[in-house]
């Protein structure tokens, strides 16, 4: 290509500039950030350009897809499929579904080790845990964790893995090499989702039923509880880590929570029951999944609005922090 251009650079100057185009085109879709949504009502996973605001792909992978983990130096994309019980591989330079294994649980929540050897799948219908080695999947060990595992969450410094267990109202916290329980942290009703700050030193779990977020420090334990909407299923935080963005699954919003004083400075109506949210630096937007009416909502981050509603294939979820953001 480079050639090419150059021998109609001499004799063909509009040629020249068309193929200049051309030839940067790729490298400017590389630019913007990528959202992996999974649609659990249509077996599939929208890939959406944050930027644009514009599904560029459907991909097809296992039965009822939920959880999200994104290995950025893999280029690669791991999908937990709950009524497959299988995990889809997903290539994010192709954005094609390259591989399916099974796994003896119902998967949900899904995290990868911050050297992304390490796979972590929760399984939904049992007490338990499964690390998988991503360069052998066969490769599974199980480990203890609550009463239906649901978000997984590794720090910052990949010692430490943060289960929440929706039904013994807790999170487990278990130390990734021995794969041995640290402690065991009573949280709010029904645990369900889990960020990290910004800073590395908190953990946000979104308790369901409590109607609360617990703010719960890395390496103490010590926590915190601010208010939310009715439900809330997914949080996401500011670069900043000076707000949080809650979606409020019964109350079909999300709440903009000021994460020092606890008080929650806007709500924004969105589509119904919401469930996914992620935020993403680089446009500045927020990207909600909205399950009952199958719509993605575009929030501007800094307006405090909603811009854009996407429409998307059945039943979207996105559990799990699903946007790949582009160096």
């Amino acid at each position: 290509m480079i050639y090419f251009c150059r021998s109609l650079m001499s004799s063909r100057p509009l040629e020249w500039w068309c193929c200049l185009l051309i030839s940067l085109t790729p490298a400017i879709a590389l630019a913007d950030s990528v959202a992996y949504l999974t649609n659990q009502g249509s077996d599939s996973v929208s890939v959406l350009n944050v930027q644009t605001r514009q599904i560029t792909h459907t991909l097809a992978v296992g039965k009822a897809p939920v959880g999200v983990a994104i290995a950025r130096q893999q280029g690669r994309v791991y999908i937990s499929n709950a009524n497959g019980q299988s995990i889809s591989v997903i290539d994010s330079s192709k954005q094609k579904t390259i591989h399916e294994f099974s796994v003896p649980i119902q998967p949900v929540g899904i995290a990868l080790s911050r050297d992304e050897r390490i796979l972590f799948v929760a399984d939904w219908g049992g007490e338990q845990v499964l690390a998988i080695d991503t360069a052998a999947p066969d490769k599974q060990r199980s480990f203890k964790a609550g009463k239906t595992p649901s978000g997984l969450l590794v720090s910052a410094d990949g010692k430490k893995l943060f289960i929440a267990n929706r039904d013994s109202n807790d999170v487990t916290v278990v130390d990734t090499r021995s794969l041995k329980t640290l402690a065991t942290v009573p949280v709010g009703l029904h645990p369900f989702a889990l960020t990290l700050s910004p800073d590395g030193r908190t953990v946000l779990v979104v308790n369901v039923v409590s109607n609360s977020l617990t703010l719960l420090e890395v390496d103490s334990y010590h926590s915190r509880t601010v208010k939310t909407g009715q439900h809330p299923y997914g949080v996401a935080v500011s670069p900043d880590g000076r707000r949080a963005f809650v979606s409020n699954n019964h109350a079909e919003s999300v709440s903009v929570i000021d994460l020092m004083s606890g008080e929650t400075v806007k709500t924004l109506a969105v589509g119904e029951f919401p469930e996914g949210i992620d935020y993403d630096p680089a446009s500045q937007q927020v990207v909600v999944a909205n399950w009952g009416s199958d719509t993605l909502s575009i929030i501007d981050a800094q307006r405090l609005t909603v811009t854009h509603t996407v429409n998307s294939p059945r039943l979207c979820r996105g559990f799990g922090k699903f946007i790949l953001e582009r160096p």
